[in-house]
């Protein structure tokens, strides 16, 4: 009996101990942070569709919000979320895209009567272009590759530039060419027209356009 008392127990502490691992510890602004200095801490609790459910705690276990997120590690909003009083009353709720806070956000006090709205615009954030991505395009078997079938196309591209954007989805756009002569500008921008999609440049594990200067030496 004992030693089933023990083994309940022991199972019982490394189911808590590996739901503890999937927490990301915050701050008080909700940045990551250590668990010792942290104020709040985020976990997973399932799946909406294609999307990550997740919920923040106080330290004290106290829920602080919920919502969705487009990624498994929960690092970018994405969709409902809620924002909690500390007695369990809404305090804030609206639509999130891609990290950032869009349209009509309600708010409420302390009461549960509402305040007045806040209004996000996340509309220039959906085509933001970066031009250095955590995870940066690129083309199928490196950039050698691209160098290669470029040459295999054009025959002669020595000192030309590529610039073009890679979109979410690997294709290209606004490709221009630069140090070069029109008729080779024009050959290597078809080339790359017709070339193999590339893999799309990620933040925080998600697709985002990216800007590439390549130098065709």
């Amino acid at each position: 009996m004992h030693h089933l008392i023990l083994l309940t127990a022991l199972v019982t502490g490394l189911l808590v101990e590996g739901d503890r691992s999937k927490r990301t510890y915050l701050s008080d602004r909700l940045e990551p942070t250590t668990k010792g200095k942290a104020a709040y801490y985020k976990e997973p609790v399932g799946m909406d569709g294609t999307l990550y459910l997740g919920r923040i705690y106080t330290m004290q276990e106290v829920l602080k919000a919920e919502g969705h997120y487009a990624d498994p590690e929960l690092k970018v909003e994405h969709g409902h979320f809620r924002f909690f009083h500390a007695d369990g009353k809404v305090e804030s709720e609206g639509e999130y895209v891609m990290g950032h806070k869009a349209g009509v956000w309600q708010r409420y006090d302390n009461w549960g009567q509402a305040l007045a709205e806040k209004v996000y615009d996340a509309e220039p954030l959906r085509n933001l272009v970066y031009s250095i991505a955590p995870t940066m395009p690129s083309y199928p078997g490196g950039e050698r590759a691209m160098v290669g079938y470029l040459r295999s196309q054009v025959k002669e591209t020595s000192g030309a530039t590529a610039l073009f954007v890679v979109e979410k989805d690997g294709a290209l756009s606004d490709i221009r060419v630069l140090n070069a002569d029109t008729l080779v500008a024009e050959r290597i921008v078809d080339a790359l027209e017709r070339a193999p999609r590339f893999n799309a440049g990620q933040r925080d594990g998600v697709p985002v356009r990216v800007q590439m200067r390549v130098p065709l030496k």
